[in-house]
């Protein structure tokens, strides 16, 4: 896959060819077809725009846009239009899509040269370790994080994780809790708390209580090394795996209120 990456210099728009492949020159040999996945990016962030304008809280009259919701609805947009599914995809690893699209959402710029300010909004404000270091996976962490949870709906993402981005990144940093299997059984186990219990996790993240409750003793029970590491959650049936998920946060919801 070849991609267009866009930068903007005293006002000046420019574009360089990327590919993971190997080039006989440069990328630029690739150009024409950079410009058509450029064009094919001009849908899907209108997509995502339009998904955010419809989730987003307003407050007085202007939205309140949260890192949650940008990341969900930017990644959604992308698997919602293939882009990653295309032939030219299926060998190459995500990032070099990210290197396309978040400059792409931040000058705000389509295929034909028209300015679109509003794509800036998808971006998580914190979001900018991009700019300095364009070309470091760590610095579109937060599109494979928006990735992963568009796994679910956005309805679903949210009841886990109580529509803030802090939580998810903290379990998608454990990487031994990543699955999407393991997400669902949370989900099913939240559903059923009291309301007190729902309060408590969806207090603002901080290391003792609320969503911390989760994901220490989940942790625990599937850690990332040593013993007990090699049978991840992904690995058992699930009616087995949502009995081990409702035993270890019971047990940890109890602690808590004791």
């Amino acid at each position: 896959m070849a991609v267009l990456v866009w930068s903007e210099s005293d006002g000046a728009l420019g574009n360089i060819v990327r590919s993971g492949r190997r080039v006989m020159l440069s990328a630029e040999e690739f150009r024409e077809e950079a410009e058509a996945l450029d064009a094919a990016l001009d849908e899907t962030l209108d997509m995502a725009w339009q998904a955010l304008t419809i989730i987003t809280e307003r407050v007085n009259g202007s939205s309140r846009f949260n890192s949650f919701e940008q990341v969900w609805v930017l990644a959604r947009a992308v698997r919602v239009n293939g882009i990653l599914q295309q032939e030219g995809m299926r060998r190459e690893v995500r990032t070099i899509l990210w290197e396309a699209l978040v400059p792409k959402c931040w000058y705000g710029v389509r295929a034909d040269l028209t300015r679109e300010p509003r794509w800036r909004s998808l971006l998580p404000p914190k979001a900018k370790k991009w700019q300095t270091q364009p070309r470091e996976a760590s610095s579109y962490r937060f599109m494979e994080i928006g990735y992963w949870l568009q796994e679910q709906s956005f309805r679903d993402a949210s009841d886990v994780f109580d529509g803030n981005y802090a939580k998810a990144q903290d379990l998608h940093d454990r990487t031994a809790l990543r699955s999407l299997e393991l997400r669902q059984a949370i989900l099913r186990w939240i559903r059923q708390q009291r309301q007190e219990v729902r309060d408590e996790l969806g207090r603002p993240f901080r290391g003792k209580g609320g969503f911390a409750i989760i994901t220490k003793a989940l942790t625990k029970r599937f850690p990332s090394r040593g013993p007990g590491a090699a049978r991840l959650p992904q690995h058992y049936p699930t009616d087995q795996l949502q009995a081990i998920v409702d035993e270890v946060l019971d047990a940890a919801r109890d602690e808590h209120f004791a």
